[in-house]
Parts: C-alpha cells; sequence; structure tokens
C-alpha cells in the first residue's frame, strides 16, 4: 500500500492529535528534519513522509538559521500534501535551528594552503619564506569527515603576495570554500651590475656578478652570454629581462666579413655595416669597392652571410 494511502487510513482511524514543534533545535549534521523539530514521539509511516524533505539543508558548524511560521506551514504541506489536514501541527512564530560547533577553519586551511604554496615554488627559489597573512576567517568545521583541497594555477606567477584556495569537503559534499593569502620571500639566483653599465655594453664578468637576491616581481637574467644593456643601469642593479637585449655583434659603420656561400662557390669579402646587428639578425652592408648594397644575416662576431 503507498505511503499517502496508510496516512489516510492511519488518520481516519483515530482522533486528530495535534503535534508540536520545538522553538530552538540543534543538530549535528549539515540539514534538519520535520522527526527533529517535532516534540514527543508520532507514527512511523509519519516520520518516513517528514523526513523525506528536510526542513533546512546546507547548515555550516555554528551556523544559526531562522525558519519563519509560513515557511514552516509551507514545508509541512509539501511533505505530507493532502494529508497534512489530516495532522494538525502547533507551530511558533519562529523555529531556531543550530548546528553543533566545530573547529576555527583557519589554522586547518593556512596549514594546508602553505603547504600547497611551497611544493609548487619550490623548484623557483633557492629560500623560499611564506608569511599567512592576518585574516577574519570565522568559519568553523565539522569535526568529522572534513577533507581539504588546495587549488592553484598550473603555473601561478611568483608575487610579493598570494593565494591558494582551499575546498573543504564535507563527505563528497563541498562544504565551503576560502583563500589562504601569503606574503612570498623567493630568493633566487640573479645577476646583479657591479659597476655603472652604458646602454648597448656587452654584459659579462667584467661588469655583473652572479649573487642571491628576492625576487617575486620579474623574472630575472638567467645568462650574461650574448646579452647587453638595453638601458643605462647603476650599479647594484639587479637584472632583469626587460633591463638587456641581445648584443650586437656587427655595428654600424664598423667593417664586416661578407660571406657568400653558391653550392661549391665560397667568396669572402670586406664590407661596411650599415645597421647594428645581434646574431641572427638582419642587417643591410655595403661593398667597399663599388658601393653596392646586400642584405645579409649576422652569424658571428664580425661576420654575415649574404641572403
Amino acid at each position: 500500500m503507498k505511503r499517502a494511502a496508510l496516512l489516510a487510513v492511519w488518520a481516519a482511524s483515530i482522533p486528530a492529535q495535534p503535534l508540536a514543534a520545538r522553538s530552538v533545535v540543534e543538530v549535528e549534521s549539515r540539514s534538519v528534519s520535520w522527526s527533529q523539530v517535532l516534540e514527543g514521539s508520532f507514527p512511523a509511516v509519519l516520520r518516513r513522509s517528514l523526513e523525506a524533505r528536510p526542513l533546512a539543508t546546507g547548515l555550516k558548524a555554528g551556523e544559526a538559521r531562522s525558519l519563519g511560521r509560513l515557511q514552516l506551514l509551507s514545508a509541512w504541506r509539501a511533505a505530507l500534501g493532502v494529508e497534512a489536514e489530516h495532522w494538525p501541527v502547533r507551530l511558533p512564530d519562529q523555529i531556531t535551528v543550530t548546528r553543533a560547533g566545530g573547529a576555527p577553519a583557519a589554522p586547518a586551511l593556512l596549514k594546508e594552503g602553505e603547504q600547497a604554496l611551497r611544493a609548487r615554488l619550490s623548484g623557483e627559489c633557492e629560500r623560499l619564506e611564506l608569511q599567512p597573512e592576518r585574516n577574519e576567517m570565522t568559519a568553523l568545521l565539522p569535526p568529522q569527515g572534513v577533507s581539504l583541497a588546495a587549488r592553484l594555477p598550473a603555473a601561478p606567477a611568483l608575487a610579493r603576495r598570494m593565494a591558494v584556495w582551499l575546498d573543504v569537503f564535507e563527505g563528497s559534499e563541498l562544504y565551503g570554500s576560502w583563500p589562504a593569502w601569503f606574503q612570498v620571500s623567493c630568493l633566487r639566483p640573479v645577476y646583479r651590475v657591479s659597476r655603472a653599465v652604458a646602454k648597448g655594453e656587452a654584459l659579462s664578468a667584467a661588469n655583473a656578478e652572479q649573487t642571491l637576491a628576492d625576487l617575486t616581481d620579474a623574472k630575472p637574467l638567467s645568462s650574461l652570454q650574448g646579452m647587453s644593456a638595453a638601458r643605462d643601469l647603476a650599479a647594484g642593479t639587479v637584472l632583469r629581462l626587460a633591463d638587456v637585449k641581445p648584443a650586437a655583434l656587427v655595428r654600424k659603420g664598423e667593417r664586416v666579413l661578407v660571406r657568400l656561400n653558391s653550392g661549391a662557390i665560397r667568396l669572402e669579402v670586406g664590407a661596411e655595416a650599415l645597421g647594428d646587428g645581434a646574431m641572427g639578425q638582419l642587417v643591410y652592408v655595403r661593398r667597399e669597392r663599388d658601393q653596392a648594397v646586400f642584405k645579409a644575416i649576422v652569424v658571428a662576431n664580425g661576420v654575415v652571410d649574404v641572403l
């Protein structure tokens, strides 16, 4: 026999006994049902119908939620359908449902976030320091059945201030998500100019040295090989990619060796460079004898190949 029919039979066989609801309820789980709200005992068949439709769901640990009389009446009718009239219920103006408190979320989230961020940045920093920021996180976590998962971009951009998102699951359901913020100090091997360097000057061990520096706001230069200053640099400047450019191997007005390869034929002549050029760059050269101008590619210091 279907549940509605059972309820109808039961209601017809006994006098209507008003049920009463408490005004204050404390629960341990994420949801609260009518069976937790009603006082006294009531038929099992009625209990199954009422438990099938929770009054409130998604309760956080320590959260108090108020349910008004109209909301409660609507929920009662939704749970029992047409049989709601046979089961009168005395309701207060408001029911306050509170989920039992748990542990503060901040310590667990910050610990998990620091571990995830440290693991992700360990390959970029020779010495890494993470300082959790002071936060106003007031959330509580349930005492049992909780798991945490950290979310970071696949390749997070290193910065002075970084966040890790922590997803908290209660069983298989998402309980909530919170960010954990950290101040970041990342000591990395860098090159620092040891004296003032003029724009265009080639960089080498004669004017730059390798050291450790806290650098999180830009990519440091990884090698001096083939590089020159892109601007005037003061002594002590930490070299970033924006501070350098490929060093010119051919300079305007200087004599260069021009090579022409055609099958088995190989010619080499002297010429004048009409512009600066780094390795692989296109330059124009003018042959000294007849002033003919050719396009060429820089292949070595003072050497170009005609296109």
